[in-house]
């Protein structure tokens, strides 16, 4: 098949962009064939090309954008729709779009699915809600966007309130038909329906984890090589940025000061602000900044003993799936997809979100009678039998089939 893959950035643009840029390359390396359209281009992969063809240079088409979207309309004008079609965007057999805010407009998923197949994943809850990525508590997207608590927030970044206008537009997309989406967990799948626009579930794809890359290694080696204590309990923590609310930070904090008792030390993984960094104060704490090396992440991961993940809203978030794979379990929120992935007290311990007490209880039977051994040991199993990036592209290849026989129909 030869498939166009859309979305707002390579890997280095976030989770979402990643499992775009990944089944690219699963595509390509199976014998199909793969480009991937990006806004924003930032690595030399040569499968990659950009969304605005031979205008990707130019700062018109940004600075539009911008000024669009601080007057409320983000992604209103579909630039990139006219300039794919000069770059014969109709000749591939399938388009996937993937995450769409801050870069490709609805308007240009709605026009292109009117000549060709078109799927979309929703990697977040922006398909079907006035702009913001989760909700976070409000219901507003379930009758019509509007008063938004979150007006002044990427990715709206306006102060101006025409969410419903905006959600209206992704309404007639959903109505359309022609558009046929993806969730990568059966929350995102049933939060779409919840919104009223989408009567059916759409089709449930997990994401998918390099089980290779990601995998267990001897403990001890990798502590010794990273320099991290090999005698003491040792936490993860990741977010792309530490300080972000949405990630729930404080809320690991508290809980590890609550086992101060356990000598624990803790490796902080992502961007890290003086604010963020003076909350881990009077705790042992390695910070390495954000890594996009793949492999020294993995690292991290398989040398530690537990991941703590305490984010409040998340749809099927990769850093669980990775960490998985790399036989360390989880203890943390049961936010979104996570409860899919992580099965209480067999691959890791959920707590409800918010509730410092019940995640203290998951990290003081984690590291009681070897659980974190057993835990990680059924976690890596799952990961292979589950999320493996064999079983991601076989279910996306049925899918694209399925898609591709109804259109000739």
């Amino acid at each position: 098949m030869k498939i166009a893959i859309l979305s707002k950035a390579d890997a280095s643009g976030g989770g979402a962009s990643r499992v775009a840029e990944e089944l690219a390359e699963l595509l390509n390396t199976n014998g199909h064939t793969a480009h991937h359209y990006l806004s924003q281009k930032r690595s030399d992969n040569v499968t990659a090309r950009s969304l605005y063809g031979n205008f990707a240079v130019s700062p018109i088409f940004r600075r539009f954008h911008y000024y669009v979207k601080r007057l409320g309309f983000p992604e209103l004008i579909p630039w990139e729709f006219f300039l794919l079609q000069l770059q014969n965007i109709q000749h591939y057999d399938l388009l996937h779009f993937h995450d769409l805010s801050s870069a490709i407009s609805p308007f240009t998923v709605k026009y292109l699915a009117r000549h060709m197949p078109v799927v979309w994943t929703f990697h977040d809850c922006s398909p079907f809600t006035g702009g913001c990525l989760y909700p976070m508590g409000c219901h507003q997207y379930q009758t019509r966007c509007g008063r938004c608590p979150q007006l002044g927030i990427w990715p709206i970044d306006s102060n101006i309130d025409f969410t419903g206008f905006m959600q209206d537009i992704k309404r007639t997309i959903a109505n359309s038909r022609t558009v046929m989406p993806i969730a990568p967990s059966q929350w995102m799948a049933h939060t779409a329906v919840k919104s009223g626009l989408y009567q059916n579930l759409p089709k449930i794809i997990p994401n998918g984890v390099d089980t290779t890359l990601f995998c267990p290694t001897d403990r001890l080696s990798l502590r010794k090589q990273l320099g991290l204590p090999a005698d003491r309990p040792l936490i993860l923590v990741i977010a792309a940025y530490i300080g972000e609310v949405r990630k729930g930070i404080h809320f690991a904090i508290k809980a590890i000061s609550q086992i101060a008792y356990l000598n624990p030390a803790i490796v902080v993984l992502g961007h890290m602000d003086t604010q963020s960094q003076n909350a881990f104060a009077d705790m042992d704490v390695t910070f390495t900044g954000y890594i996009n090396d793949d492999r020294l992440k993995a690292h991290y991961m398989a040398a530690s003993d537990v991941f703590l993940f305490t984010s409040l809203a998340d749809n099927l978030p990769l850093v669980v799936l990775e960490t998985m794979a790399c036989g360390t379990p989880t203890v943390g929120f049961a936010t979104g997809g996570v409860p899919e992935m992580v099965q209480h007290n067999h691959t890791g311990y959920l707590a409800p979100p918010a509730n410092i007490p019940a995640l203290v209880d998951g990290l003081q039977l984690a590291f009681s009678s070897n659980h974190t051994a057993e835990w990680g040991r059924n976690a890596r199993r799952r990961a292979e039998m589950v999320y493996s990036h064999e079983i991601f592209l076989q279910h996306h290849l049925e899918f694209y089939e399925t898609v591709v026989e109804k259109s000739r129909r």
